[in-house]
């Protein structure tokens, strides 16, 4: 009876002892962030004048997954929600007149919002173990796939609207679809941790890099409407 009763006890102390380590030391934590964005964008210069990025922000949710047992390795998954635009002059074509491209008629502001999903793929990398350290600093880089879910042009000359419509943006190189394609992304940041529940606040600065231009075919605009649009993105959010 005494053998059976100290390999029960034991037995009961060694899961304890398994399921403290597994608090103290969690594979998958969540990260949620908001982001203001501010959207550095190149136009078509032969067509275009005076591009300017509208206000813009980001919602993100990411699982990291730790890597290692020294807290200090970590994947990044998740979604984004970006919203972000353009105002900029361009040409505006009436149905039965002649495309001419003079200096005269780049005059009509177009103003083109986007709403896009973002799926990161990202490697983390703190320079402190997240687990003994009050604030740790990091690095990180990795993919983005890009999804744009919805655009939305405006037309106008001297207030008086000319167009007002959803509109299908697409990529000039995209990636499985005409709406997709990627970003590259790096960035930096440091975080104030809670090591005993393991949570954490954070703020970090990223920038993503676009490897495509979007456009959109319209009669009325001019030919050749390629924006690229890469992104600076500064995020404050916390760790759960």
């Amino acid at each position: 009876m005494l053998v059976f009763l100290f390999c029960v006890i034991s037995a009961q102390e060694d899961g304890g002892k398994k399921l403290r380590n597994r608090r103290k030391n969690p594979i998958v934590k969540t990260r949620i962030g908001i982001s203001p964005v501010l959207g550095i964008y190149k136009s078509n210069k032969n067509h275009t004048t005076k591009a300017k990025p509208k206000m813009a922000y980001n919602f993100s949710i990411k699982e990291e997954i730790r890597l290692d047992r020294n807290n200090q390795n970590f994947l990044l998954v998740g979604v984004e929600y970006m919203f972000h635009g353009v105002n900029f002059n361009s040409y505006y074509f009436y149905g039965d007149s002649l495309k001419l491209y003079t200096p005269e008629r780049l005059k009509y502001k177009y103003s083109l919002t986007i709403h896009e999903l973002d799926f990161p793929i990202l490697l983390k990398h703190s320079f402190q173990k997240e687990t003994n350290s009050l604030l740790s600093s990091y690095i990180f880089a990795g993919y983005n796939y890009r999804w744009i879910i919805e655009g939305h042009l405006n037309v106008s000359e001297n207030g008086n609207e000319m167009a007002n419509q959803y509109e299908q943006l697409k990529f000039k190189n995209p990636a499985f679809n005409s709406v997709n394609s990627s970003f590259f992304t790096v960035g930096a940041g440091f975080q104030k941790n809670t090591p005993l529940m393991h949570n954490a606040v954070y703020a970090e600065l990223q920038f993503k890099y676009a490897l495509s231009p979007f456009y959109f075919n319209e009669s009325f605009a001019p030919s050749s409407m390629y924006i690229n649009g890469h992104f600076l993105l500064l995020t404050i959010g916390f760790k759960i």
